[in-house]
């Protein structure tokens, strides 16, 4: 979309998304072009990345960078057999509570999650300051979205229902139920008193064996 707002008052630049011990065995879920998979390669780590977006992965690829076509809510990597995952404002474009699932699934116990997602503020911005009908249009499709997958567990097929946003309640939730815990929230600038990005750290406690709760 062109015309975009900028998001700059809103986005914490120093928060570490890569600062895993060295020789930890880290997955960037939605890794993109691989920034944060750079980073954490280049602090010793063993760092794969998992994206959809075939330029994408074409690009890792050239910068040497360990790359795999797979969404979210399917991960191909064993359950615990990873210390950390990376997942920079990727989980509005899935099936939040599988891939949320996933992130618990393959982590050991101990094992930390770095993330960031929306928050209703970003679409509310959207909604309120566009500029433009296409982007207020996005925001709102993405708020109606969010609420009808809170009510019924299910997104809108094809793109009206490509979006949804997270909030810390809903979160909390899920990451109780997954075996996931808070270890840090770093709170971010807010528009109208509404989260636009939210930065949390999580914890992976127990043993991951979590299929069963999934179906």
């Amino acid at each position: 979309m062109s015309s975009q707002p900028s998001w700059s008052p809103y986005i914490l630049y120093d928060y570490a998304f890569s600062d895993f011990a060295a020789g930890a065995r880290v997955l960037d879920v939605g890794c993109g072009q691989g920034a944060q998979l750079k980073q954490a390669a280049d602090r010793g780590c063993w760092a794969a990345g998992v994206e959809l977006d075939g330029k994408a992965l074409a690009t890792c690829k050239r910068s040497g960078l360990t790359v795999v076509q797979a969404r979210a809510e399917l991960l191909p990597f064993r359950s615990g057999s990873l210390d950390g995952v990376i997942c920079k404002v990727v989980l509005p474009y899935t099936d939040e509570v599988r891939a949320i699932g996933e992130f618990a699934r393959v982590l050991k116990p101990h094992g930390t999650a770095h993330v960031e997602y929306h928050g209703l503020g970003y679409y509310a911005r959207y909604l309120l300051l566009g500029p433009g009908l296409k982007l207020r249009f996005y925001g709102l499709r993405a708020i109606i979205n969010s609420w009808l997958y809170v009510a019924i567990g299910r997104r809108i097929p094809g793109f009206l229902g490509d979006t949804i946003y997270q909030s810390r309640p809903r979160l909390d939730r899920a990451y109780r139920r997954l075996g996931l815990r808070v270890i840090k929230d770093a709170r971010a600038p807010t528009f109208l008193g509404l989260p636009v990005f939210i930065y949390q750290r999580l914890i992976r406690a127990g043993h991951p064996s979590l299929s069963s709760t999934l179906k």
